[in-house]
């Protein structure tokens, strides 16, 4: 439909999750944003913020940079374990959406 319709950019917001989510068919995003974590799903994504996390980053893409917004910090640990895993460009914690900004621009 995207190719069809001519898109030039397009913001794809998951459904359940990261790894198991069909939006892992764009395999080169622009970027990838992971929101506020909480306990839903919790019997497909995990019982701890630390698994649900590990679960939301499997949205990342070696190269790509990826953001998100305050986490609990058992949460932080395991997306940043992930996006080095994954040889994420980045994981910078921004308060809001201004604060955020792609390398090489300003």
């Amino acid at each position: 439909v995207f190719i069809k319709e001519e898109v030039d950019v397009a913001v794809v917001e998951v459904g359940l999750g990261g790894r198991i989510d069909s939006t892992n068919v764009v395999n080169r995003p622009v970027v990838c944003g992971i929101a506020s974590l909480g306990f839903d799903h919790t019997d497909l994504l995990g019982d701890t913020l630390a698994k649900i996390a590990r679960e939301k980053a499997g949205i990342f893409k070696k190269g790509v940079p990826a953001f998100t917004v305050g986490q609990e910090e058992e949460a932080m640990e395991s997306l940043r374990d992930c996006a080095s895993e994954r040889g994420v460009e980045f994981l910078k914690q921004s308060g809001s959406v201004g604060d955020y900004c792609l390398p090489g621009r300003s």
